[in-house]
C-alpha cells in the first residue's frame, strides 16, 4: 500500500527524494480507493493507519524479506548437499562398489519406479517459474522499474530468485534419482514461502492497477501466471507427494522369498537409535514407518526394532542387580522393593522432570502478557507497533518451547513406563519358575496374571503422572504471581478458593483408593473363577454344567459391577470438579476483588480467566494424581508381596561331579515336608543310595509318599534334614502330562537340536508311530493347548519321548505307564526303559507288579517312609507288606476276570430274550449305524480341516483397515438404543455455550481500562457471571453422571455377551484358542472397556463441541483469522489421512502381541517343576523376554506415533496462534474490539 511514500523505494537514480505532485496524487487516490473498499472514510482510522505505515507496505520491503529468505533456504541446501558429498565420498574409501555392478544397479534404479503425472507437472511448473523470473529481468531493463520498485535494488533480487529456482529445479529432477516418495521438508517450506511471496506480489500488483486507474501491465500478468503455478506447488508441498512410485516386479524380485525369521533380520532395525538430535525433538525418525504404513497395513516384521537399551533383557537384568543390591543392604521387604523401583528409573525421571518442569513455566508465559497485549490493542500503541511484534514473537517462543518440553517428557514417561514394565515382566515370570510349592498355593494363576496384566500397567501410570508432583506447586505459584500482577490482593482469594477445591479432593481420593482395593478383590476372584472353567471345559461341557457355572461368573462379575458402579460415579464427582472449579475461583475471586474495590478492566479479566483456566489443569491432575497413586499403591504391594513369596532353596539339593562319585542319588537321613511349620514331616528316615545305571522301582499305596519321593530327589520338596547329593543332568516324566502349545516335534525336542535318526528311534520306543500317521501332518501337526485335543495315553507318550530325547543321566518317572494300556506300556518299558535307557539311572513309580521283577531295587513306600527296599525275590521271602502289593494286584486282576464271566453269563441267559426283541435290536442296529457314519463324518471333516489349515491353533485374527461406522453404532446403541447419546451431546453443548457466555459476559461488561465507566452495574456484572456458572456446571455434572453410567451399562452387556459366547461355544474352539488369548479378553480388555472407552469417546465428542464453540467467537470478534482456517484444516485433514492408518495397525498388533505373553506365562506356570528338572529355565525366561520385545516394538512405535501426530498438530496451532496475534497487531487500531 502507498509504495510511493517508501523513502527505501521511491529513490531516483541520483538518490534525490521523488516526492512529486503526481506521486503524492497517486497516494491520497490509492488512500480513497481502499478507504472505499473498506466502507470508511478518508479520515478515519484506516485511512490514517495506512498513511502511519507506509513502509511496512512497500513492494520493496517485502521483496527484501523475501530475498532474505531465499538466501537462508539456499544457504541451507547447499550445505545439505556438501554434507551428503562428504559422507558419500567417505564411504567410498571405505568400500567400493565392483564396476561389474554398476552398469545393472543403474538399470534397476531405472526400471523399478514409476513417474506420476504429478511429478512431471512439478518438473514443467518448477521450470516455467524460472522462466518467468528471467523475463522480469529483461522486462526490467526495458522498463527500469516494476511494481514500484526500480532498477538497482531489484536486479540483485530477481537473480537470486533465479539462482534459487535453479536449485530448487534441479533438487526435483533429482528425486528420480533417488526414488523420493516423500518431498524433504526444506523443499517443502521452499514450496510454501513461494506461494506467500506469489501471493503478496499480486496483491501490490492489484493495489498498483488500482492506483493507475486499472492498467494492467506485463509485470502484472507474469505475477497471475506465476500465482497459478505456485498455488498447485503449494498443494503438492501440503501433501507431501512427490508422485513417484516404487513398483515391486516379479522380475527384479528373487524367486526365492526369504523366510518370517530372514525378513526379520533384514528389515528390523532401530530408526529411533539412528535418529538425530533434531529428529528427535519433532519425532521425524519415524517418517520410514509411516510411508510404509501408509502404503499397506502393517505387518509385525514391518515394525521397527526398539532401541537396545529398551531390550527386556538387559533392563531385567539391571532391575535383578538393583533389587539384589538393596536387598544386601535393606532386607527384602515392600519398601526395599520400593526402593528399587525408584534406583531403576531415577536418572530417566530426573531428565524428564526437568522437561515438565520446563513446560509448566513456558505455559504461564501466555496468561502472563494477556494484559499487555489487551492494553496495546486497546490504544497503547504509543511505542509503536514493534512493542506488538515482540509481544506476538513473545507468545510463539512461549508456545514452541511448552510444546517440544511437553512432548519430550510425555514420550520419556511413556518410554520409562514401557522399560520398568519389560522389567517387572520378566521378574515377575522368573519369580514364577521360582516359587515353592507352599508360595505357590497362595497365588493362583489368575491373580498371577493379573499381577502382570492389570497390576504392572497400573505401577507404569505412576510414573506418568510422577512428573506432576514438582509440576502442581510451579504451576499453581506461577498462577498466585500471574493473578497478583493483574488483581493484586485479590489473588490471595483466587489462592484459597483453589486450596479448598483440592482439600475436597483428598477425601474423595480416599474413597477412591478403598474402592479400588475392592475392585481388584473382585477382579481377581472372578479370574480365579475363570481360569478354573476354562482349564476344565471339557468336564463342565459332558456334565452339563456350563450353565451353573455361567451364572456363577455372572454372579462375580455383578459384584464388581458394583463396586464399579460406585467407583465411576465417584468418578463422575471429581470431573464435575474439575469442570466446576474454574468458575468457582473465578467467582470467588472476582467477588472478591470487587468488595475490595480492585478495579477489574478487559485485560485483567481476560488474563485472569486463561490463568483460571490453567489453573484446572493442577486441581484436576491432583484428584487424578492421588487416585492413580492409590491404585498404583495397591498394584504395587500386590507385586511386591508376590516377589517375597518364598522360593526354592538352592542348598535342597547338592550337586556332584560325576568323576567324584559312583553314585547317581544319595540320601542320608532325609526328612521333607510340603510345610516348613509341620511336626510331621511328609517323608522321614529316608536312607538311600543308588549307584549308576541302576533301575529302582518305587511301589507302594495310594498316598504313602512315591511321587513326594520324586520331588525330594528334584529339590522341590523343602528339606528339613539330612543331605541331598545328586550326580548328572536329570529328566522328569510328571504323573500329570504337561504338553506345551504348538507341534509334537517340538514338545520333543523341548529346545534341543534335531537329530533325525536318533528321533525316529525314540519315535517308535515310545510307540508313537501309528499316531504320527493319523495325524494329518505327522509330528508337525499342531496340537491343542496342554494338549487338549489328544488322549491321555499319547500326551503321556510324548512326555516319556521327551526325556529320552534329553539324553540325561537320570530319569524319573511318575507312574508313566497309567495312562497307557498294558500291552502300550508293556513295549514302553522293554523299548524305552529296558532298551534306550539300558544304561541309565532310573527311578520309577509305578503300581504295576509286572514292572517290579526287572528292577534292580524294589523301594516299598509307607506313610512317609521306606518301609523295605531290596529286589522282587528278595521282598516276596521276607513276608513283611510287600506280598500285600503283589497279593492287592493279583486279587484285582482276579476281580476283573470274574467280571467278565458274570457278564458272559448273563449275556446266555438273555439270549433267550431275542426273538422277542427283533424289532428292538434292529433299531437299534440301525441307530448304531446312523452313528458310526455321522462319527465317520465327523472324523473326516475334523481331519480334512486341519489338513487344510495346516495347524490347529491359528494366530489371533486381526482387523485391517480402518474401524467400520457399524462397530461405533454398535457401542454407543448398546444400551437403550442410543437414547442417551443425544443427551450426554446436548450437555455438553449447554456447557460450552454456559462457558463462552460467562467469559464473553465479563470481557464485555469490563471497561478496557480503569478510567472508562463500566457497562453495567458490579452486582449485575458479578450475579450474571454466578448464574452462567451455575449453569454450566450443573450441566457437566449431569453430562459426567450420564456418560459413566452408559458406558458402564455398555460394558456389562458386551460383557455378558462375551460370556455367553464362550461358554456355549464348541469344544472345538477351546482346542484351537489358547486360554491366555481369553484371558487377555476378560482381563485387561474388559478393564479398558470398563472405565476407558465411554470416557475416550466422550472426549472426543467434547472436543469437537469445543472446536466448534471457539470458531463461533472467533467469526464474532476477529473474523479476518478465518482467512488462515482453509490451509490449516486442509492440513489437519492430510495429517490425519497419513497418520490413521500406521497408528490403527500400530495398536492393534501392540493389543494381539500382548496375549502370547499371558498363555506363555500360564504354561510355564503349569509345568514349572519341569521346566526346573531339565534346566529349562534359562530358555523360558528368554522366551519370555523375546515375547516382551515382540509386545514393545508396536507398543513403542504406537506412542511415538502419537507423539508424532501430536507435536505437529501442537505446532501447527502455534503458528496459527501466532499468525492471529500478528494480524491483530497489524490491524488499524480499533479494527477489531480487544
Amino acid at each position: 500500500l502507498a509504495f510511493a511514500t517508501d523513502p527505501h523505494c521511491a529513490m531516483d537514480e541520483g538518490g534525490g527524494s521523488l516526492h512529486s505532485p503526481l506521486l503524492a496524487r497517486v497516494q491520497e487516490m490509492f488512500l480513497l480507493r481502499a478507504a472505499a473498499l473498506l466502507g470508511d472514510s478518508p479520515s478515519s482510522v484506516v485511512s490514517q493507519y495506512l498513511r502511519e505505515w507506509p513502509e511496512v507496505y512497500s513492494p520493496c520491503f517485502w521483496t527484501s524479506t523475501f530475498v532474505l529468505i531465499q538466501l537462508v533456504f539456499i544457504t541451507s541446501i547447499v550445505a545439505q548437499f556438501l554434507f551428503k558429498r562428504i559422507r558419500w565420498c567417505r564411504q567410498r574409501l571405505k568400500t567400493a562398489t565392483p564396476e561389474i555392478n554398476k552398469h545393472s544397479n543403474q538399470e534397476q534404479k531405472n526400471a523399478d519406479i514409476k513417474l506420476g503425472v504429478s511429478y512431471q507437472a512439478s518438473k514443467v511448473c518448477c521450470l516455467l517459474i524460472l522462466v518467468t523470473h528471467v523475463l522480469r529481468i529483461f522486462f526490467l531493463q526495458l522498463q527500469g522499474r516494476i511494481s514500484g520498485c526500480k532498477y538497482p535494488p531489484f536486479v540483485p533480487g530477481e537473480g537470486i530468485q533465479v539462482l534459487s529456482w535453479i536449485i530448487l529445479s534441479l533438487a526435483v529432477f533429482s528425486l528420480q534419482k533417488t526414488k523420493s516418495a516423500k518431498h524433504p521438508l526444506i523443499i517443502r517450506a521452499w514450496l510454501i514461502l513461494s506461494f506467500l511471496q506469489s501471493v503478496t506480489s499480486v496483491i501490490f500488483d492489484l493495489r498498483f492497477s488500482l492506483s493507475d486507474h486499472g492498467y494492467v501491465g506485463f509485470a502484472e500478468l507474469i505475477d497471475l501466471f506465476t500465482l497459478v503455478i505456485c498455488t498447485y506447488l503449494f498443494a503438492v508441498s501440503a501433501t507431501g507427494k512427490t508422485g513417484v512410485t516404487s513398483i515391486n516386479s516379479s522380475i527384479t524380485e528373487p524367486l526365492l522369498s526369504p523366510s518370517a525369521g530372514q525378513q526379520a533380520e533384514t528389515k528390523r532395525t532401530c530408526l529411533y537409535g539412528r535418529a538425530s538430535v533434531l529428529d528427535l525433538v519433532t519425532f521425524s525418525w519415524m517418517g520410514p514407518l509411516f510411508a510404509i504404513g501408509y502404503k499397506k497395513p502393517l505387518d509385525k516384521n514391518d515394525v521397527p526394532d526398539i532401541d537396545e537399551r529398551d531390550y527386556a533383557d538387559l533392563l531385567s537384568d539391571s532391575f535383578k542387580r538393583i533389587l539384589a543390591d538393596v536387598e544386601r543392604r535393606h532386607g527384602l521387604s515392600t519398601l526395599s522393593i520400593y526402593r528399587a523401583m525408584f534406583l531403576f528409573i531415577r536418572r530417566k525421571a530426573i531428565i524428564n522432570a526437568v522437561f515438565a518442569i520446563l513446560c509448566a513455566c513456558a505455559s504461564y508465559v501466555g496468561p502472563s502478557l494477556i494484559n499487555d497485549l489487551v492494553r496495546f490493542l486497546g490504544g497503547g500503541r504509543k511505542y509503536g507497533l514493534k512493542k506488538g511484534y515482540i509481544l506476538a514473537a513473545a507468545f510463539l517462543s512461549a508456545k514452541v518451547v511448552e510444546t517440544v518440553a511437553q512432548r519430550q517428557w510425555i514420550f520419556g514417561a511413556r518410554r520409562l513406563g514401557m522399560r520398568l514394565r519389560a522389567a517387572l515382566i520378566s521378574h515377575i515370570y522368573q519369580k514364577g519358575l521360582r516359587l515353592s510349592c507352599s508360595a505357590r498355593q497362595k497365588h493362583t494363576s489368575g491373580e498371577i496374571i493379573n499381577y502382570m496384566s492389570v497390576d504392572i500397567q497400573r505401577i507404569t501410570d505412576v510414573i506418568w503422572y510422577t512428573n506432576y508432583i514438582w509440576m502442581l506447586p510451579i504451576q499453581l505459584s506461577l498462577a498466585v504471581y500471574v493473578l497478583y500482577l493483574n488483581l493484586g490482593t485479590g489473588a490471595w482469594a483466587g489462592l484459597a478458593a483453589t486450596l479448598v477445591i483440592m482439600a475436597c479432593n483428598i477425601p474423595l481420593t480416599r474413597l477412591q483408593k478403598r474402592l479400588q482395593s475392592q475392585i481388584m478383590a473382585a477382579k481377581d476372584n472372578r479370574m480365579k473363577a475363570t481360569t478354573e472353567v476354562l482349564r476344565s471345559m471339557k468336564i463342565l461341557k459332558l456334565q452339563a454344567w456350563d450353565t451353573e457355572y455361567l451364572q456363577k461368573l455372572e454372579a462375580l462379575r455383578m459384584e464388581e459391577h458394583n463396586w464399579l458402579w460406585k467407583s465411576v460415579r465417584l468418578t463422575a464427582l471429581t470431573t464435575f470438579i474439575f469442570w466446576g472449579s474454574p468458575a468457582f475461583i473465578s467467582s470467588i475471586t472476582f467477588g472478591t476483588c470487587i468488595l475490595m474495590g480492585i478495579p477489574l478492566t478487559a485485560g485483567t479479566v481476560l488474563s485472569a480467566l486463561a490463568t483460571f483456566r490453567m489453573l484446572q489443569d493442577p486441581i484436576f491432575t491432583l484428584p487424578d494424581l492421588l487416585s492413580v497413586f492409590a491404585q498404583g499403591k495397591v498394584s504395587a504391594d500386590r507385586v511386591a508381596q508376590y516377589l517375597q513369596e518364598e522360593e526354592l532353596k538352592d542348598d535342597a539339593i547338592t550337586e556332584v561331579s560325576r568323576s567324584d562319585t559312583d553314585y547317581d542319588v544319595e540320601i542320608d537321613h532325609g526328612a521333607f515336608s510340603w510345610e516348613l511349620e509341620t511336626t510331621s514331616p511328609t517323608i522321614t528316615d529316608v536312607n538311600l543310595k543308588v549307584k549308576r545305571g541302576m533301575k529302582v522301582a518305587i511301589c507302594g499305596m495310594v498316598g504313602s509318599g512315591k511321587s513326594s519321593l520324586l520331588s525330594c530327589i528334584l529339590g522341590e520338596m523343602p528339606k528339613l534334614a539330612g543331605t541331598v547329593r545328586v550326580s548328572g543332568s536329570r529328566a522328569y516324566v510328571p504323573q500329570t502330562a504337561w504338553i506345551l502349545s504348538g507341534n509334537i516335534r517340538d514338545n520333543i525336542l523341548f529346545g534341543n537340536p534335531y537329530d533325525k535318526e536318533k528321533y525316529e528311534k525314540i519315535i517308535q520306543a515310545c510307540a508313537l508311530t501309528k499316531d504320527l500317521e493319523l495325524f494329518a501332518n505327522g509330528d508337525l501337526t499342531e496340537i491343542g493347548e496342554r494338549g487338549i485335543n489328544m488322549s491321555g495315553g499319547q500326551k503321556q507318550r510324548i512326555q516319556i519321548a521327551r526325556s529320552v530325547y534329553e539324553d540325561a543321566d537320570i530319569y524319573l518317572f511318575d507312574d508313566p505307564f497309567s495312562a497307557v494300556d498294558a500291552h502300550t506300556g508293556a513295549q514302553l518299558f522293554k523299548d524305552c526303559l529296558m532298551g534306550l535307557l539300558k544304561d541309565k539311572t532310573i527311578l520309577y513309580v509305578t503300581h504295576q507288579v509286572e514292572f517290579l521283577p526287572a528292577a534292580d531295587l524294589i523301594l516299598v513306600m509307607q506313610d512317609g517312609k521306606i518301609v523295605q527296599k531290596g529286589r522282587f525275590d528278595d521282598l516276596l521271602k521276607q513276608n513283611i507288606g510287600f506280598e500285600a502289593i503283589v497279593g492287592a494286584h493279583s486279587q484285582a486282576i482276579d476281580s476283573v476276570i470274574n467280571a467278565e464271566s458274570s457278564s458272559r453269563i448273563l449275556s446266555t441267559e438273555s439270549q433267550k430274550l431275542a426273538d422277542s426283541d427283533d424289532e428292538f435290536e434292529r433299531e437299534n442296529d440301525t441307530d448304531d449305524q446312523v452313528q458310526g457314519i455321522i462319527k465317520q463324518e465327523s472324523e473326516h471333516d475334523v481331519s480334512q480341516g486341519v489338513n487344510e489349515k495346516g495347524r490347529l491353533t491359528q494366530e489371533e485374527e486381526r482387523e485391517k483397515g480402518g474401524i467400520g461406522k457399524t462397530v461405533y453404532w454398535a457401542y454407543l446403541t448398546a444400551v437403550h438404543g442410543g437414547a442417551l447419546a443425544p443427551v450426554i451431546v446436548a450437555a455438553q453443548s449447554f456447557f460450552q455455550i454456559f462457558q463462552v457466555a460467562s467469559n464473553y459476559w465479563m470481557a464485555w461488561a469490563c471497561p478496557p481500562t480503569s478510567a472508562t465507566t463500566p457497562r453495567v452495574g458490579l452486582g449485575l456484572l458479578l450475579s450474571v457471571y454466578i448464574m452462567l456458572s451455575i449453569g454450566s456446571a450443573l450441566c457437566v455434572f449431569g453430562r459426567s453422571i450420564l456418560l459413566s453410567l452408559v458406558g458402564l451399562l455398555t460394558a456389562e452387556k458386551f460383557f455378558k455377551n462375551m460370556l455367553h459366547c464362550i461358554l456355549r461355544a464348541p469344544m472345538s474352539f477351546f482346542d484351537s484358542t489358547p486360554t491366555g488369548r481369553i484371558l487377555n479378553r476378560v482381563s485387561s480388555d474388559q478393564s479398558v472397556l470398563d472405565l476407558e472407552i465411554a470416557s475416550k469417546l466422550g472426549w472426543c465428542a467434547f472436543s469437537v463441541i469445543q472446536i466448534l464453540g471457539t470458531i463461533g467467537v472467533m467469526s464474532q470478534v476477529a473474523w479476518p483469522v478465518f482467512a488462515i482456517f482453509i490451509p490449516v484444516t486442509a492440513i489437519c485433514y492430510a495429517f490425519q489421512r497419513y497418520y490413521i492408518p500406521t497408528a490403527r495397525e500400530l495398536a492393534r498388533l501392540s493389543q494381539i502381541q500382548r496375549a502370547p505373553i499371558l498363555h506363555h506365562f500360564a504354561e510355564s506356570l503349569t509345568g514349572a517343576a519341569s521346566i526346573r528338572a531339565y534346566g529349562q529355565k534359562d530358555r523360558f525366561s528368554k522366551a519370555n523376554i523375546s515375547l516382551v520385545n515382540n509386545h514393545s516394538r508396536p507398543w513403542f512405535h504406537n506412542i511415538s506415533a502419537v507423539e508424532w501426530l501430536c507435536f505437529r498438530l501442537n505446532m501447527l496451532s502455534n503458528f496459527v496462534f501466532a499468525f492471529s496475534l500478528t494480524l491483530l497487531v497489524s490491524l488499524p487500531e480499533g479494527f477489531i474490539n480487544p
